[in-house]
C-alpha cells in the first residue's frame, strides 16, 4: 500500500495505446490521480483497497463514457473502453467519495 501511495505522488502515469491502467481506490483517494494515454482502447482494472464500497466512473464533460458496477472491499472490476481525444474525470462516486477526493483526470491525446 506504502508504494501505491508514493507512486501516485503528483505525477502523470503514462499508459502506452492498447495499454491497460491499473486504478487503486481507497476512502479519499483514486491513484493514480493523473493518467495521460493515446486515443484508441485502454483496459481499466480498478482494485478497491479501502474498507469500504466504491465505484468506478469515467465522464467527459456531463456525458459518461464507461462505469463498473459497486466493487466490494478487496475486490477488482475491470472495463475495456475506446477513449477518443479529450479530458476525462475518474471517480469513485459511491455515497460522498467524490466530494472527498476520490477522482482523478484522464487525458487522451
Amino acid at each position: 500500500m506504502l508504494a501505491l501511495a508514493a507512486a501516485g505522488c503528483g505525477h502523470t502515469r503514462v499508459v502506452r495505446a492498447q495499454g491497460t491502467l491499473e486504478v487503486a481506490l481507497t476512502e479519499y483517494r483514486l491513484d493514480p490521480q493523473s493518467v495521460s494515454t493515446p486515443a484508441g482502447q485502454l483496459t481499466i482494472v480498478v482494485h478497491n483497497y479501502g474498507r469500504l464500497t466504491h465505484s468506478f466512473v469515467l465522464t467527459r464533460g456531463s456525458q459518461q463514457a464507461a462505469s463498473t458496477k459497486p466493487i466490494w472491499p478487496g475486490s477488482t472490476a475491470s472495463l475495456t473502453i475506446t477513449v477518443s481525444r479529450g479530458r476525462y474525470v475518474m471517480a469513485s462516486t459511491l455515497l460522498a467519495d467524490q466530494v472527498l477526493g476520490t477522482y482523478g483526470t484522464l487525458s487522451v491525446r
